[in-house]
């Protein structure tokens, strides 16, 4: 499915919902390091109920709900092994029903390369080039070593819902661009 503003009315309301989402949780996680369980819900509801009002109840709530599973089941595993928010796993969930599920599994992985970027670039903004470089080719020779906990006064906390609201954007923008 792809998003444009051009077209009826409710195409063009599903697509400002959605980018109001994205930015909403955007801007929270990087005033607070969270993301609301209102923002969720909002998203939750006004996404599942434009997919039934734009393409029905079985087509758009089962492409919805297929969207949201799938979201779901493949960030759940990083929160569990809390190497991940619960509130970024919900907002990428929530994202993923406008998508469906083909939408969420693209999304993913863009969202990963976007991760993948800022973790360097927060690393790089934290602690500097040097340490970065002695980081990265440690990590290279002994990948065991990046499993290492970071000392307690360092904020671990990176805002993911950045790089989450990008794949969700590049799928929904450019929807088959990597799959």
């Amino acid at each position: 499915m792809a998003m444009t503003f051009e077209g009826p009315f409710w195409p063009r309301l599903e697509v400002l919902t959605f980018v109001a989402l994205l930015l909403t949780a955007c801007v929270s996680d990087l005033r607070t390091r969270r993301i609301p369980n209102r923002v969720v819900l909002f998203g939750l509801l006004a996404g599942v109920s434009l997919a039934i009002v734009t393409d029905g109840p079985f087509i758009g709530g089962g492409r919805a709900l297929g969207g949201f599973a799938t979201g779901m089941a493949i960030w759940m595993p990083f929160w569990l092994l809390q190497m991940m928010g619960g509130g970024d796993v919900k907002f990428f969930a929530v994202g993923a029903i406008w998508l469906g599920p083909h939408g969420a599994v693209e999304a993913a992985m863009l969202a990963g390369l976007c991760g993948g970027a800022l973790s360097l670039v927060y690393l790089l903004a934290q602690h500097g080039f040097s340490y970065t470089l002695i980081r990265l080719a440690l990590g290279l020779q002994h990948p065991s070593s990046l499993r290492v906990a970071a000392p307690v006064e360092w904020d671990r906390r990176m805002p993911y819902a950045v790089a989450m609201a990008a794949g969700l954007a590049g799928a929904a923008r450019w929807p088959g661009l990597l799959l």
